[in-house]
């Protein structure tokens, strides 16, 4: 329900896609990485990714800068404008919460308080676990090479 509010009420859906913003917001996150990396952690195709970056890229949003430590690999980072636009994004969101929190009762609001504090560090367990595992497991002809068992957002 929280993803569905998020995702259909709270979300600015016009000024970029949800994948992309999936992908902004990890290398805002987690820092400059790898396409292949990008892809893997997002499950999807080597090629997918490389479109969509290639479309944000034209769009000023992400660059493209060798590796200090290899100059063979290319890493994915933010531009400012994609910064800017992910902290618009935030900014818009948090409005739209702020707008529809007043429809609660005061003993609501505090319930939502309370679980928020109980669950994100829960949540936050389960997200860098998930992540680990997608970039230590990641099955032979998966995502990372579009082999057979590429799969969908949502599947």
């Amino acid at each position: 329900m929280a993803a569905d509010l998020t995702a259909r009420f709270l979300s600015d859906r016009t000024s970029v896609s949800a994948p992309a913003a999936y992908v902004l917001n990890r290398i805002d996150h987690g820092g400059p990485e790898r396409l292949t990396t990008l892809a893997t952690l997002e499950g999807v195709s080597q090629p997918s990714m490389t479109q969509l970056i290639q479309r944000m890229e034209r769009h000023g949003l992400v660059s493209r800068r060798a590796d200090a430590d290899d100059g063979r690999v290319v890493l994915v980072g933010l531009t400012d404008e994609g910064r800017a636009l992910l902290d618009q994004r935030r900014d818009a969101r948090r409005r739209r919460l702020g707008d529809l929190l007043p429809e609660l009762s005061d003993e609501d609001r505090a319930t939502l308080l309370l679980s928020l504090k109980v669950a994100a560090p829960i949540l936050a367990k389960l997200t860098g676990a998930a992540e680990t595992r997608r970039r230590t497991d990641d099955p032979p002809g998966g995502p990372a090479t579009g082999g057979p068992e590429t799969k969908k957002r949502g599947d």
